[in-house]
């Protein structure tokens, strides 16, 4: 578990080096973020599934692709889910939920090979679209 740990650190620290930073979000001890790093975008978020708030992430080759799923998520009535298996180990569950008026998001995700599980926090529409650099 330590290996897997490390080397989890080495790969979002290249990434991080690398990678172009788009737009982020901090609310409290929770963050989002968005980069690209070649022809690849990568969302960056704290794990509620952590005691110290770890980093997670999941990557995927079009931006637009995504940020239409959550922009459509966000403008539904009903409070529902969008699941995307964003390659052959990795399933991405987005919850969209009416909390106290406000339509939120959080991200769930599910990896199929190390059998792990991280939640986001729950983050607005304004505060998502401030991570792709669009106006609410």
């Amino acid at each position: 578990m330590i290996r897997i740990l490390i080397f989890s650190f080495i790969l979002l620290s290249s990434l991080f080096s690398f990678g172009q930073e788009i737009g982020s979000v901090k609310n409290g001890n929770y963050s989002i973020k968005l980069l690209k790093s070649n022809n690849q975008f990568l969302v960056v978020y704290s794990d509620l599934n952590s005691e110290n708030f770890n980093n997670r992430s999941f990557h995927f080759p079009n931006k637009n692709t995504i940020y239409n799923i959550i922009v459509d998520g966000f403008d539904a009535i009903n409070d529902h889910q969008v699941i995307v298996k964003t390659n052959n180990d990795t399933i991405i569950k987005f919850e969209f939920k009416k909390i106290k008026g406000k339509k939120m998001l959080k991200i769930k995700q599910n990896n199929l090979i190390s059998k792990t599980f991280s939640t986001s926090a729950f983050f607005t529409k304004k505060e998502i679209l401030n991570i792709f650099r669009e106006k609410a």
